[in-house]
């Protein structure tokens, strides 16, 4: 259910309710890999396991230009090597 404090109309309550399941998510910590992610401020992420701490997007722990970018270095990476 969203929010009652989000105001406007419909569209506006789904985006949100969007937003709100991709923070509420678990997420796999990148160097530990327990599902122990939480959120501590925008963009900033924590780990509870390791306590290792990296930036992300806003509401989720990757952005999809992150993704490319990651894959990119990963491409550059292995050809170089």
């Amino acid at each position: 259910m969203v929010s009652p404090q989000v105001r406007g109309g419909r569209s506006v309550k789904i985006r949100m309710q969007a937003v709100n399941k991709q923070l509420k998510a678990k997420y796999n910590c990148p160097r530990c890999g327990k599902p122990k992610m939480k959120r501590t401020d925008t963009g900033i992420w924590k780990c509870k396991g390791c306590s290792a701490v990296f930036a992300g997007g806003a509401y989720s722990l990757t952005t999809q230009a992150g993704e490319v970018a990651a894959r990119v270095v990963a491409d550059y990476n292995k050809r170089s090597a």
